[in-house]
C-alpha cells in the first residue's frame, strides 16, 4: 500500500512526539542527530533550488516576453504580494492573541546533544543565489545563447529530481526529529495549540482571498465572476487531492475553456502559465506561518520592514517554485533564514505547518488562476492579432513537458 505525503507527515509527527515524550536519552540524541544532519542537507540545497528554478523560469519565459506574457506574470506577482500583505495584516492582528492565551513559555529541559556534529555550508548565500539566477536567466534568454539556456533548464530538471527523490521523502523524518526535540524539551503542547488555531486562520484567509480575487476580476472584466468560479470548482478539488498545481493544470485548462466569455486562446495561454507562476494561496500561507513561527521561536513578531522585504522577495521566488508538493515552502526556506533569521527548528515547524495544509494552499492557487484569466481576457481577449499567443504558448507547453 502506497501512502501519500500527508499520511507520512502525520505519522512522522506522531512518532516524533512519542519519542520525545517517552523515549530514552539515547533515542532523543538520535533524533537530535537526525535533526542536525537533515537540516544541514536541506540548507545546502536551498541556494541550488532558488538558482535552478528562478534561472530556468526566466530563461524559458523571457525569450518570448511579449505584452501578454509580461502582463500575466506581472498580474500574478501583484496578486501574490497583495495576498501576502493581507495575510500578514491578519497574522499581526490575530496571532498574538492565540499565543497569549495558549502558549506560555516554560523552562527549557536540557536534552542530550547529537552523537555527531557535521557542518555542511551552502555554496552561496540566498540573495547571491537569487541575483545570480536573475543574471544567468536573462543572459540565457538573449541572442542565441541556446547552450546556456539548455544548461539552466537541464540543471533545473536535475534539482527537481533531487527534490522528488530525496528531499521530499526525508521531510517526514525531519519533522519527526523536530517534534521529538520539542516534546523532550517540554515545548510541544503550547506550540501545537497555537498551530491548530493558526491553521484555521489560514483556511479562513484563503477563502476570503478567493472572494477578493473574483470580486476584483468581476469588476475589472465586467463579467459575472460566479460563472468562472463554478467552472473552476472541479480544478479546486483536484488540486486538493494532488497537492500540485502543475499536475492539476490540464483540469484547470479544460474548465477555463468551458466559460463562454473567456477566449479559448487566452485560456490556453494563461492557465498553464499561472499553474507555474501564480501561487498566492501558498505564499499567503507561508507569510502567516512565518509570522507565527517567529513569535513562537523568537519570542516576538518580526519587524514590519523585515516582513515587507520577505513578501517582495517571496513573490519573485514563488514564480520559480517547483511544481511538487511542498515546493513553495522549500524554495522559501532561504529567505526565512536570511531575512527572518530562522534556525533548523523554526524551519522544521514551517515545513510541518505548510505541508499539512498544502492541499488547501494548492487548491487556492489553482482556483485563483481563473480570476487571473478573467483579467487577462479583459485586456487581450479581443486583441489577438497584436499578440503572438501561439509562440508564447509553446514556451509554456515545453515547460509542462519538462516538468512532467
Amino acid at each position: 500500500m502506497k501512502f501519500g505525503l500527508i499520511p507520512k507527515l502525520m505519522l512522522g509527527l506522531g512518532i516524533g512526539i512519542l519519542i520525545g515524550l517517552f523515549g530514552p536519552d539515547w533515542m532523543i540524541r538520535i533524533t537530535e542527530t537526525g535533526n542536525m544532519l537533515l537540516g544541514n542537507l536541506i540548507k545546502f540545497f536551498i541556494p541550488l533550488i532558488i538558482f535552478a528554478f528562478v534561472a530556468a523560469s526566466i530563461a524559458e519565459f523571457s525569450s518570448k516576453a511579449g505584452r501578454l506574457l509580461s502582463f500575466t506574470i506581472g498580474i500574478s506577482y501583484l496578486d501574490t504580494v497583495i495576498a501576502c500583505a493581507l495575510g500578514a495584516v491578519a497574522a499581526y492582528l490575530i496571532i498574538p492573541s492565540f499565543a497569549l492565551n495558549t502558549y506560555q513559555a516554560v523552562e527549557a529541559v536540557e536534552i542530550g546533544a547529537p552523537f555527531v556534529v557535521l557542518d555542511i555550508p551552502p555554496i552561496m548565500g540566498i540573495i547571491s543565489a537569487l541575483v545570480l539566477a536573475i543574471v544567468v536567466g536573462m543572459a540565457s534568454s538573449w541572442g542565441e545563447a541556446k547552450v546556456l539556456s539548455a544548461g539552466v533548464i537541464e540543471f533545473r530538471n536535475l534539482v527537481e529530481r533531487v527534490i522528488r527523490g530525496f528531499i521530499v521523502p526525508v521531510i517526514p523524518i525531519f519533522i519527526a526529529c523536530i517534534f521529538a526535540g520539542l516534546a523532550a524539551k517540554g515545548e510541544l503542547f503550547g506550540t501545537m495549540a497555537v498551530f491548530g488555531k493558526m491553521l484555521v486562520l489560514i483556511l479562513i484567509m484563503q477563502v476570503i482571498w478567493l472572494v477578493i480575487e473574483y470580486t476584483a476580476a468581476g469588476v475589472i472584466s465586467k463579467q459575472n465572476p460566479l460563472t468562472m468560479f463554478k467552472a473552476m470548482l472541479p480544478a479546486y478539488f483536484t488540486a486538493m487531492g494532488t497537492m500540485s498545481s502543475a499536475v492539476t493544470m490540464p483540469i484547470s485548462l479544460k474548465q477555463a475553456r468551458t466559460v463562454p466569455f473567456i477566449n479559448k486562446r487566452i485560456a490556453d495561454f494563461v492557465m498553464p502559465l499561472c499553474a507555474n507562476v501564480h501561487l498566492s494561496g501558498a505564499a499567503m500561507t507561508l507569510t502567516i506561518s512565518a509570522i507565527t513561527v517567529s513569535l513562537l521561536t523568537q519570542g516576538s513578531l518580526p519587524a514590519i520592514g523585515l516582513i515587507i522585504s520577505f513578501i517582495l522577495i517571496l513573490g519573485v521566488i514563488e514564480v520559480g517554485a517547483v511544481g511538487v508538493p511542498g515546493g513553495s515552502a522549500l524554495a522559501a526556506i532561504g529567505i526565512l533564514q536570511s531575512t527572518l533569521g530562522f534556525n533548523e527548528a523554526a524551519i522544521g515547524l514551517m515545513l510541518a505547518l505548510f505541508m499539512i495544509q498544502d492541499s488547501f494552499g494548492t487548491a487556492t492557487n489553482i482556483a485563483g488562476d481563473g480570476a487571473i484569466a478573467m483579467i487577462v481576457n479583459r485586456f487581450f481577449g479581443k486583441d489577438e492579432e497584436q499578440i503572438e499567443i501561439a509562440d508564447e504558448t509553446d514556451v509554456v507547453n515545453n515547460l509542462e513537458e519538462v516538468r512532467s
